[in-house]
């Protein structure tokens, strides 16, 4: 039971020191005392210095004492710095997939990771649009049981919803899906996994935030077909897929960040004069590609191969044509 009491003492004692301690903010014996009083400890001196020392032994951190003053200690070695916990605070705070009640409580728990000092920097994040996040609140939980389902090779199932034209959330049919699921991926911020639907009869693709009511189920999943690669997932997550075509573009010297952005550092280019460039490029070719060559506003126009041109021109000029 005293050893049971004592181990208790030192968490406790360790709690204390990493919620409230840093090189700005100190705790003397006595501020240790009495939080441990609190709690039902009655530690003298000699007893608190010791468990300092025993956790000092760990090795994970280090409570360093200042004796110039009064005898101050203070948690001084973390796993964590402040600009990397302000990182890791802003991307869950602008990230699609993450909730507004999820990123509140991964923050939470991110503010532990620094000391009092830093835990006002992370409350000042960078301007983030709140309607462009996911309102279900169960898309972080439903990933980890789709990749659970992977590795174990299991089928999940799930009811999956859309919205009407009124903004309500709407499932399709009430029914539920049985899938094998394969392969997951990030996309634009968008969580995607690919699996066998039993009832489809063929390998489809959803969106983890409009999935609902999930559960791993104990059917063993169905092999994964010979013709499903995860590049060919990659590529046809968007919702209008296309096909893999070499493209060539004629680009202005101001879009070269925007070219490798989208298609690697690697990309083949070539110098045409002081202001343009061509770039070679391997794309799938589909209206979100061509509307992604329009938001340069004709800085980027595509000159190859025909094929590429003439469905770029069909596409706008179908756009143009659609009445109202």
């Amino acid at each position: 039971m005293e050893k049971q009491q004592n181990q208790i003492r030192l968490i406790e004692l360790l709690k204390y020191l990493w919620q409230n301690t840093d090189r700005q903010h100190y705790a003397t014996i006595v501020d240790m005392q009495k939080h441990l009083q609190t709690l039902g400890f009655n530690p003298d001196r000699k007893t608190l210095s010791k468990d300092i020392e025993m956790l000092n032994s760990i090795g994970f951190f280090d409570i360093e004492h200042d004796r110039n003053v009064q005898n101050r200690y203070y948690i001084t070695r973390r796993f964590f710095n402040e600009a990397d916990v302000k990182m890791l605070c802003d991307a869950v705070r602008s990230s699609y997939i993450i909730s507004d009640k999820e990123a509140k409580e991964f923050v939470s728990t991110f503010e532990t990771f620094v000391g009092p000092s830093a835990r006002a920097g992370l409350n000042s994040p960078a301007f983030i649009d709140a309607t462009s996040r996911t309102k279900n609140n169960n898309v972080i939980k439903n990933a980890g049981k789709i990749a659970k389902a992977i590795t174990g090779k299991k089928k999940i199932s799930f009811k999956y919803f859309n919205y009407t034209v009124e903004g309500k959330k709407e499932h399709k049919g009430n029914k539920r899906y049985l899938v094998s699921p394969y392969a997951m991926l990030i996309d634009d911020g968008k969580y995607y996994f690919a699996g066998f639907d039993d009832e489809a009869g063929i390998v489809k693709n959803f969106r983890v935030d409009k999935v609902d009511c999930l559960t791993v189920t104990t059917f063993d999943a169905a092999p994964q077909p010979r013709s499903f690669s995860a590049k060919k997932f990659a590529s046809q997550t968007r919702m209008f897929p296309g096909y893999e075509s070499k493209v060539e573009f004629y680009c202005h010297k101001d879009t070269m960040y925007g070219i490798m952005d989208k298609f690697g550092t690697k990309v083949k280019t070539e110098k045409i004069d002081d202001e343009h460039f061509k770039a070679t490029v391997t794309a799938e070719v589909s209206p979100t590609f061509f509307g992604w060559v329009l938001g340069y506003g004709g800085n980027i126009r595509i000159i190859g191969p025909e094929n590429v041109v003439e469905d770029f021109k069909n596409t706008v000029q179908s756009v143009l044509m659609q009445k109202e």
